[in-house]
């Protein structure tokens, strides 16, 4: 039966927030960013790579930073003051979130920027304050208002990667040769795939998973030292495919090892939740 977890021990509010510092503006812009609330977020360099077996279909992406675990739902849970996740699909409050909508990671993105002081990302016409905006009035079903959020591509606080951007991290971002063209990177089976290693050490999948998610990081990471890039649950990205539905990309916990592939791309309703959807975030 899906619930909202509220039964939160005090005790892990202080082992989030506490013994972080944030990056800031100083940063350097080769240097991971620390945050407060969700941990590191990896540097991932700018690059060009081709997404598909076509060698005319490229897309190049900027540097950003990305969330090095999935967002999870004690994470969720301080920001949002809900947790969605079906408890019988998840080993415990350190899991992924599930069962968040696109809409609600969205919310959590701006909800998050203002707590760390960054300017929020995204706008939808019907809210006019994100920081007091309550869990339960953020739609949990197809919302015309909330399919139409836009984007401020130059502010510096949280938001979902789009999916170019996921695809460059998960394969990797190989830039052994900054000014070369990554042609083999999107036909990988996993994140972290080397076409020799065993999935099931970087993967929670069907075959392993034991009908649950798992804590966050705890499989090998990638080579940007991203965990859980492939399976556990998949991510939800920014963009669109066809009229409204959002792409997720990663595969997840109930999944087969197939569609753990680092060039497969789903989609869902935004507004429906799933169990073996979450997210993680990227900023500047």
């Amino acid at each position: 039966m899906r619930r909202i977890f509220t039964g939160v021990l005090l005790v892990a509010t202080a082992l989030l927030f506490g013994g972080c510092s944030i990056g800031g503006g100083d940063t350097p812009p080769s240097m991971d960013y620390s945050s407060p609330t969700i941990g590191t977020l990896k540097y991932v360099p700018a690059g060009t790579f081709q997404r598909d077996s076509d060698p005319g279909n490229t897309s190049t992406v900027s540097a950003f930073r990305m969330s090095e675990y999935e967002i999870g739902r004690m994470q969720f849970y301080l920001v949002m003051g809900a947790d969605p996740s079906e408890i019988a699909c998840s080993s415990g409050i350190n899991d992924p979130v599930q069962m968040a909508n696109w809409y609600h990671a969205i919310a959590f993105c701006n909800k998050l920027s203002i707590a760390e002081g960054l300017t929020p990302v995204y706008s939808v016409s019907t809210v006019s304050d994100w920081e007091a905006l309550a869990y339960a009035s953020i739609p949990d079903g197809p919302d015309v208002d909330w399919n139409e959020a836009a984007a401020d591509w130059d502010a510096d606080g949280y938001r979902l990667p789009t999916e170019m951007e996921w695809m460059w991290a998960a394969m990797g971002a190989d830039t052994a040769d900054p000014g070369a063209v990554n042609t083999t990177g999107y036909s990988k089976a996993f994140a972290g795939s080397t076409g020799t290693n065993n999935i099931g050490d970087y993967a929670w999948y069907s075959s392993n998973s034991g009908g649950t998610t798992h804590p966050s990081g705890g499989k090998s990471p990638n080579e940007l030292n991203l965990y859980d890039m492939s399976g556990n649950v998949s991510e939800w990205c920014w963009d669109v495919l066809g009229v409204f539905p959002r792409i997720h990309r990663g595969g997840g916990w109930n999944l087969s090892d197939a569609l753990c592939a680092v060039g497969l791309r789903n989609s869902s309703d935004p507004g429906l939740g799933n169990v073996s959807i979450g997210f993680r975030v990227v900023r500047p």
